[in-house]
């Protein structure tokens, strides 16, 4: 396990990205869904989702996501911080979630497990499989999305200031855009 040093002080707002919007709604409904365990809950980011990519494939993203949030949510054993759902706004549990996701890609960066012991993620291979499938979803809907590099990570939870850190954004795919 990776000791993170503590948040310092200061505050972030991390904008998602529109089409990542469906895929953290998903996070954001569990607690819905497990109090009244209706999937039509899960109506609203499918058909968000459409919007960016194929039904099939919003159909696959939501169903991995779900099943990653249920796992995340077991292991962990108390729920994430979550904004609203719907809301391009995103807490730093669902930016470190996102992070976390994106970096299965590459697990040598480090992002991977500092996001997960910043979000009390005790076991992130199994973790990482889960996520892995969900990447492999969002992939093939086209919802490709770059998670940020560990010095754009560090910098945006805040545990080591930068000197300075700049994202270029790509116009022709989803993902994170961070300035600091």
């Amino acid at each position: 396990m990776v000791e993170v040093p503590p948040f310092l002080s200061g505050s972030v707002a991390v904008l998602l990205h529109p089409s990542m919007v469906p895929v953290v709604d998903v996070f954001r409904s569990l607690g819905s869904l497990e109090d009244q365990y209706d999937l039509a809950l899960l109506d609203g980011p499918e058909q968000a989702l459409a919007f960016y990519t194929q039904p099939e494939a919003a159909k696959g993203i939501v169903s991995d996501a779900l099943l990653l949030a249920f796992a995340l949510t077991r292991q962990r054993g108390r729920p994430f911080s979550h904004k609203p759902v719907g809301s391009r706004h995103g807490s730093m549990d669902e930016y470190c979630l996102l992070a976390m996701i994106g970096s299965t890609r590459n697990p040598a960066s480090g992002v991977a497990v500092e996001a997960a012991a910043l979000l009390e993620i005790v076991s992130l291979d199994f973790m990482s499989a889960l996520a892995g499938e969900l990447v492999r979803q969002m992939d093939l809907g086209s919802l490709a999305f770059e998670p940020p590099a560990l010095p754009e990570f560090r910098a945006i939870v805040g545990y080591r200031q930068p000197d300075e850190v700049v994202v270029d954004s790509v116009l022709s795919r989803a993902e994170f855009n961070f300035k600091s």
